[in-house]
């Protein structure tokens, strides 16, 4: 069978089946890559400046303490300049 005759007969299916054919074969063609693998590619765009090492991490990165600041919440800017 040639693959214009699969396609063919795919769209003779009804709509969900159509899906489970789509799904199954997307499935087959996603490719799995390692969280380093992930950071390299981010890395090599651009996207991050460099790749985080995870045994720097620290206690000291959990001390985050929010700043007060004054005036209204930004949340609810955001909502008043949606309207």
């Amino acid at each position: 069978m040639t693959p214009q005759e699969i396609i063919n007969e795919i769209q003779k299916l009804p709509l969900e089946q159509k899906k489970e054919v789509i799904n199954s074969i997307s499935e087959d063609f996603q490719p799995t890559i390692t969280e380093d693998e992930f950071e390299q590619m981010l890395f090599a765009k651009g996207i991050i400046g460099k790749i985080p090492n995870l045994d720097e991490y620290t206690d000291e990165d959990e001390d985050f303490e929010a700043i007060d600041v004054e005036g209204e919440p930004l949340s609810e800017m955001i909502i008043r300049e949606r309207r």
